[in-house]
């Protein structure tokens, strides 16, 4: 088992398979590696593939310090230096892109080769003007309410917003299954990233992502529902679009062929 000692020293879980052209897939909120099995192993037969547990996620460090975006972009910049990856493509899921984007704020395009967004959104709340919020509408007091049922009542919103990632209702297994391995990051740390990245507003960041861009949105997707991928594409230097007419929020996990075979395709470009 592979572990990272970060700068502050938290241990950094990750797994690296398969040679060629380097891939980093970074999960969502309160997920871990392990949401990427349908999609590593095929894809490490082209490329090398890491995967990675964000601090305070899965198998990797649990720590007290302020977890933010930031804090996050600078824990994958420190992971691209130790493994000396010089050409990568990032790929984020959900709260995945936004930790990309928040790279690409703080550091650039340094030591990448293209990015890959999946099913996420610049900007959570909602704003004068912004279509694609967050489940289509997204308020300061919706927010309120979520982070205190978090707190307190943890179950009770975090299995509806499992169910809301998919385009077909998962079976209640598949649900409790999912938020057991979520619950290996502590509320406190879910709170805090999830605060962070809701007050967030990475839409200025577009135009730094000078690198090709590979754009994955479900079409079903309860989570950003609407053409978000058409407003990105038309936003970013360089993207091409990728939907997925069966999928919601998790197109690797609802069509997990097609996706793999999607992003292989645009890594090998």
């Amino acid at each position: 088992m592979p572990y990272l000692e970060l700068p502050d020293g938290t241990p950094l879980y990750y797994e690296d398979q398969g040679v060629g052209r380097p891939v980093v897939l970074i999960h969502g909120w309160t997920m871990n590696g392990t949401f990427w099995a349908d999609t590593a192993p095929p894809l490490a037969e082209h490329n090398r593939v890491i995967t990675v547990d964000l601090r305070g996620h899965g198998r990797s460090g649990k720590t007290s310090a302020a977890h933010t975006l930031a804090l996050y972009a600078a824990d994958v910049r420190h992971l691209l230096r130790a493994l000396d990856l010089d050409d990568a493509c990032l790929v984020g899921w959900s709260m995945g892109t936004a930790v990309i984007l928040t790279y690409v704020r703080d550091f650039g395009c340094e030591r990448l080769r293209s990015v890959g967004f999946v099913d996420q959104s610049p900007c959570f709340l909602d704003r004068p003007g912004w279509d694609f919020p967050l489940l289509g509408g997204y308020s300061t007091t919706d927010l309120a309410l979520f982070a205190q049922g978090l707190r307190h009542a943890r179950p009770s919103v975090i299995k509806p917003f499992i169910e809301a990632c998919f385009a077909e209702p998962p079976s209640a297994d598949v649900v409790d299954a999912i938020y057991a391995e979520t619950t290996q990051t502590p509320t406190d740390t879910a709170l805090a990233i999830w605060m962070d990245m809701a007050h967030a507003d990475l839409r200025p960041v577009l135009p730094d992502v000078t690198v090709p861009a590979l754009l994955v949105y479900g079409e079903r997707s309860k989570v950003f529902p609407g053409d978000l991928a058409g407003w990105l594409a038309g936003r970013l230097p360089d993207a091409r679009v990728a939907r997925f007419a069966g999928s919601g929020h998790a197109p690797f996990a609802e069509e997990p062929e097609e996706f793999t075979a999607t992003l292989r395709g645009f890594l090998a470009e």
